[in-house]
């Protein structure tokens, strides 16, 4: 129990921002995390991922608010119901993300996407497809931001470029595990060019990449994520903790940005 504890207020010491401004250091939000029941049931990503877990990880890290969404499904209206229903079980934990399939769900995905965020009360939208107009003209009208996992970091040129007024987040900084690690320099450049396009930090394996991010970007456009509960939240904040970023560059990064980037009242 001792051991326990000393792990505890060590995991949230290391989660705190010392010397920001103020009587309260700046929220900490992770950005990327999976929840609920999947129909598949052949991969962990597909099965089960389970908030409790969520939850214990946040205690210890000191991570405040976490954005969850539905795990792989086929469709997604009973999944980001489900969402919806575990922010509303935690109030001031979770922050639901929708999520959806443009191939699987055309033609719905508009009217689902208004009730979701307008009377459900979710705050953006997870994909793994390219989306579609159908997707992004709904997105530009609700003005809820996307975080996107690409299947090439390459998909991320037309649609910034066509919807500059949407906000693109990239997952993994462009590459899950670091597997396609050039794309991790792609996507640093496509931010660069790309104002509307931000980097989210979670699973990526190469250290160094996140340290050019930050360099090359600076702290405004890179977001903390972790994609848990499987990838632990703890150890992808101290990821971030190892880049020695000044405490308001800090901040930005553990909260700041994503909460500037969600709908007014979200956090």
């Amino acid at each position: 129990m001792k051991v326990n504890l000393s792990r505890r207020r060590w995991l949230a010491t290391i989660a705190a921002a010392p010397g920001l401004s103020g009587q309260s250091r700046q929220l900490v939000i992770n950005a990327h995390c999976h929840a609920g029941l999947g129909q598949t049931m052949n991969a962990p990503y597909t099965t089960r991922n389970d908030v409790d877990v969520t939850l214990r990880h946040m205690e210890e890290a000191g991570i405040d608010r976490t954005v969850i969404f539905p795990i792989i499904n086929p469709t997604y209206e009973k999944a980001n119901q489900e969402i919806a229903e575990i922010c509303g079980r935690y109030p001031g934990k979770f922050i639901g993300f929708a999520k959806h399939d443009p191939e699987t769900e055309q033609g719905r995905i508009a009217s689902m996407l208004r009730r979701e965020i307008g009377s459900l009360g979710l705050r953006g939208l997870k994909l793994h497809k390219l989306p579609t107009r159908e997707i992004l003209d709904a997105v530009a009208e609700l003005n809820i931001p996307i975080l996107y996992h690409p299947k090439q970091v390459s998909m991320f040129y037309m649609i910034a470029e066509e919807y500059p007024r949407i906000t693109f987040i990239m997952a993994h900084l462009g590459s899950f595990h670091s597997v396609e690690w050039a794309w991790h320099y792609e996507a640093i450049a496509i931010a660069r060019r790309y104002p509307n396009v931000y980097l989210e930090t979670s699973a990526v394996i190469a250290q160094r990449f996140l340290e050019m991010a930050v360099r090359e970007l600076g702290p405004d456009r890179v977001i903390f994520g972790s994609d848990g509960p499987d990838s632990d939240s703890r150890l992808e904040l101290y990821k971030i903790k190892l880049l020695k970023l000044d405490p308001a560059g800090e901040a930005k990064v553990l909260g700041g940005n994503i909460q500037r980037l969600l709908p007014k009242g979200s956090v």
